[in-house]
C-alpha cells in the first residue's frame, strides 16, 4: 500500500546514494522533500556563513535534481517543529523520513523534540541511521564491524522518479 510521506533534508542534501530517498519512492506514495533552514541553528558557534554557502549550493543542485524526477524541493524558514506540524497538516502526510543527523548538541536536543512531538502528534519518523555511524551509543563495544559493515553495503539506488505533490502546499 502507498503512503504519502515527507523527506526532511538535514545535511545530506543529496540526490544520489540517498537512503532515505530509495525509501520514499519504493513507498510508492507523492514525496515532500523537504529542507528546513533553521534560524537557531544557524546561530550556533559552530556554524559559520562560509557553510551556509555550500548548504545554499547544495540546496540548488538538489533542488534541480528533484524537480527532474518529479518532486521539486520545498525549503522553508523556521522552528522545524512548527514548519513540519503546517506541512503535515496542510498535506496530510503522517510520515517521516530523514538520516540521522551527526551534528552538534543543540540538534541533537532538536531531534529529541522532534520525536515527541511526533509520538504525540500520531506521526510516525523514520530515522535511517547514517553508514558508518552509529548514534546514541552506550559503549564502543562492536562498533568496528558495525563500521565495517556500513561500508560494505552497497550503495542505496537512486530513484528514476518520484510521485510529488502538484502543488507547493505552502
Amino acid at each position: 500500500m502507498s503512503s504519502d510521506v515527507l523527506v526532511w533534508f538535514k545535511r545530506d542534501l543529496r540526490l544520489q546514494d540517498n537512503p532515505v530517498l530509495a525509501l520514499a519512492a519504493a513507498r510508492g506514495g507523492r514525496v515532500l522533500p523537504l529542507f528546513i533552514a533553521e534560524p537557531e541553528g544557524w546561530a550556533q558557534p559552530d556554524a559559520s556563513a562560509r557553510q551556509w554557502r555550500f548548504v545554499a549550493e547544495s540546496l540548488a543542485t538538489l533542488r534541480e535534481d528533484l524537480a527532474r524526477i518529479g518532486a521539486p524541493l520545498i525549503v522553508r524558514t523556521g522552528p522545524t517543529r512548527d514548519v513540519l506540524a503546517d506541512l503535515c497538516a496542510a498535506t496530510g502526510i503522517r510520515e517521516i523520513l530523514s538520516l540521522e543527523e551527526t551534528g552538534n548538541g543543540w540538534s541533537y536536543a532538536r531531534d529529541r523534540a522532534i520525536g515527541a512531538w511526533a509520538r504525540a502528534s500520531g506521526i510516525t519518523w523514520t530515522e535511517l541511521p547514517q553508514p558508518g555511524v552509529v548514534r546514541r551509543l552506550k559503549g564502543r563495544d562492536g562498533w568496528a564491524a558495525r563500521r565495517e559493515r556500513a561500508t560494505r553495503a552497497d550503495a542505496a539506488e537512486t530513484p528514476e522518479a518520484l510521485y510529488g505533490f502538484p502543488f507547493d502546499p505552502g
